[in-house]
């Protein structure tokens, strides 16, 4: 009974992973996102998201002491998720989209947790 209820669960996880890469990475990204537990010490993160369905994305950042304004296009594949904004580098992000609502964020050896609102 264990083995057909892990064989069950195996069954539902790739099934939805299936659905989500056919449906489109970008599109688990659509929404809100706000990071959470906040980074303690971190010179730069982003407190805040929202990714739209037409590429674009807006973003509050804490850099240092201030508040910063970012906004652009981006790309999520599932695995890497790439900011771009006019006139500044491109932010890579390893990324992961975990279901239930979370996104987790690397970005030089940093970590970062975002929950969709």
């Amino acid at each position: 009974m264990k083995t057909y209820r892990m064989c069950q669960a195996t069954t539902i996880t790739l099934t939805l992973a299936l659905i989500v890469v056919l449906v489109g990475c970008n599109s688990t990204l659509h929404g809100t996102w706000k990071t959470d537990p906040v980074p303690k010490g971190e010179a730069f993160y982003i407190i805040e998201a929202q990714f739209k369905d037409d590429g674009t994305y807006r973003a509050t950042a804490k850099k240092g002491d201030e508040v910063v304004k970012l906004a652009g296009t981006y790309d999520f594949n599932g695995m890497k998720l790439v900011l771009k904004s006019p006139g500044k580098p491109e932010r890579k992000y390893g990324a992961a989209y975990v279901l239930g609502g979370s996104l987790k964020l690397t970005h030089e050896d940093k970590k970062l947790t975002m929950k969709k609102q």
